[in-house]
């Protein structure tokens, strides 16, 4: 009986293991609303080796693409120099696999930004810190 107890705890964990596992390669991060926008969301990064998939979900977003950076810094200090372009937010969504790994993001001091439009590149509706 315990060899069967046993077993089966052994089992229960082997199929519990990669679920943890994927679980601690994926990290949600709040975008948050900038310069009064009404705009918000989340951004999720999945680990993908050496790269990592950028998905961005917003809220109430623009009738337009809207363009989407990592930048260096903060939300508060942004590096105006993208360090990784994503994909355009468009319907409220973008999905972009970024040349980095998601422990290079985390090392540096990152941050998730979304402007208004092409045309309005100043203008930031959305950022949200790369951070555990």
């Amino acid at each position: 009986m315990r060899t069967l107890i046993g077993t089966t705890l052994t089992l229960a964990g082997l199929i519990l293991a990669p679920a943890a596992l994927a679980a601690s390669h994926t990290l949600s991060i709040a975008l948050h609303e900038q310069n009064k926008s009404g705009e918000s969301g989340k951004a999720e990064l999945i680990a993908k080796g050496e790269k990592t998939e950028v998905i961005l979900h917003l809220e109430h977003g623009g009738m337009v693409p809207q363009p989407a950076h990592i930048h260096a810094g903060t939300c508060g200090n942004l590096n105006p120099k993208p360090a990784f372009v994503l994909k355009p937010v468009e319907h409220g969504k973008s999905v972009t696999l970024v040349d980095a790994s998601l422990e290079k993001l985390l090392a540096g001091k990152y941050a998730i930004n979304i402007h208004k439009s092409a045309k309005e590149i100043q203008d930031f509706v959305a950022c949200g810190d790369i951070a555990k």
